[in-house]
């Protein structure tokens, strides 16, 4: 065979086998299209489990949340004023006392005696003042008297009827029952004072007397004892704590942002718990003016007058202050909320069960609902379970609303 007749059938086995790869490719691509647009038409066909809520209308309110341990209105030390041996205990831990109830009893036996012996020279003094006043009374009479006759002697003495030494005698007379009038009448003082200095001192000893008494300063309850019977006890001795159980009072701590909200006056839940617990009502005391500089927050106080035995001071409690209220908000339930890439989404379906994802506006938050101001309509249907992966236009199957 020549070299061209070679280069012929060279040439045509490269285009038998160039054609025979395009033809294989061919239907290889045809493959691989007929593949797809089945699994496109398959994936269309499947119906994604959801769980759903519908959106609906109803009041919600602004709550500022945060904890604290209830503290009582006031609370001290009950302390001794008087020494002495305690001879009764009278009230126990726990225990609800009325003000000016006797708490415990301390020995006042000498202080019993000192009044009895205070009070007997008290009325020995009254004596000896009475007596005074008498002689202070005679020796002014008298003086008057001297003086009279000594007016009349000098009458006589001018008329020559009398002598000058007589005279000087009767001057000399009236001169010592004024020196004596003036030392009854300093005893008389002196005796006053003395019966008020005793009157003084058997009411310090009455008001020692009632110190033995240790009574409760206000109406509260014993939240410790610390005396017991027949201790020796010394002033300033603490004896009983002393707690005022209502009001109570909650200090909370709320970030300077979030506190300007909050107002005098304004009602607040208590709860020992979480939702179902024991709760109690009250509202803000007070608000500070000033902000913490070392954590940024601002004190809020919380009054409440709580009935349940639970709430007492030092419990736990969670605080919620009520600073606004909508009576017609759009409400979903917070599980529907979903955030991606910066913003804030629902999946809300369509009659026909397609998903839509839909950015909100959310306002107020309470308990388990949340508010929608913008992109979902009351009696809209939203996805509160399996929404995470919807996209729009899947279809859904509803397994729980």
């Amino acid at each position: 065979m020549s070299a061209r007749a070679k280069a012929y059938v060279s040439l045509l086995a490269v285009m038998l086998l160039s054609a025979g790869a395009y033809f294989a490719n061919a239907r290889l691509s045809d493959g691989d299209g007929a593949a797809s647009a089945a699994d496109q038409e398959e994936r269309q066909g499947e119906a994604v489990p959801v769980t759903t809520a519908l959106a609906t209308r109803g009041p919600i309110s602004h709550i500022l949340g945060s904890t604290a341990n209830l503290r009582a209105r006031r609370e001290v030390g009950v302390a001794a004023q008087v020494t002495g041996i305690v001879t009764a205990v009278l009230a126990e831990e726990g225990d609800s006392v009325r003000a000016g109830q006797v708490l415990c009893r301390i020995d006042d036996r000498r202080l019993q005696i000192d009044l009895e012996l205070t009070r007997q020279r008290l009325a020995q003094t009254r004596i000896q003042l009475e007596a005074a006043r008498i002689r202070a009374e005679q020796t002014d009479a008298k003086l008057r008297n001297k003086r009279d006759e000594l007016i009349r002697s000098e009458e006589a003495f001018g008329l020559g009827l009398l002598a000058e030494s007589e005279i000087a005698i009767q001057r000399h007379e009236v001169e010592d029952l004024s020196h004596e009038l003036r030392a009854v009448e300093s005893s008389v003082r002196e005796t006053t004072a003395r019966m008020d200095e005793l009157e003084s001192e058997i009411r310090k000893v009455e008001l020692e007397i009632s110190q033995s008494l240790i009574t409760a300063p206000f109406t509260g309850r014993i939240t410790e004892r610390t005396v017991e019977l027949g201790q020796s006890i010394r002033t300033t001795d603490t004896l009983f704590k002393l707690g005022a159980f209502s009001p109570l009072y909650a200090d909370v701590y709320l970030p300077e942002a979030a506190s300007r909200d909050a107002r005098a006056g304004q009602s607040a839940t208590l709860r020992l718990g979480g939702p179902g617990e024991d709760e109690a009502t009250g509202s803000v005391e007070r608000v500070s003016p000033v902000v913490d500089d070392e954590t940024g927050t601002v004190k809020v106080t919380v009054r409440c007058s709580p009935s349940l035995p639970a709430f007492r001071p030092g419990a736990f409690v969670r605080v919620e202050i009520k600073t606004d209220s909508l009576e017609d908000a759009i409400l979903i339930p917070k599980q529907a909320v979903i955030e991606e890439a910066g913003e804030t989404l629902v999946v809300v379906l369509d009659d026909d069960l397609t998903a839509r994802r839909a950015p909100v506006d959310l306002g107020y938050q309470q308990a388990d609902l949340v508010e929608v101001r913008r992109g979902v309509e009351a009696g809209e249907t939203v996805v509160i379970a399996g929404q995470g992966k919807l996209r729009d236009g899947d279809r859904t199957r509803v397994v729980a609303n």
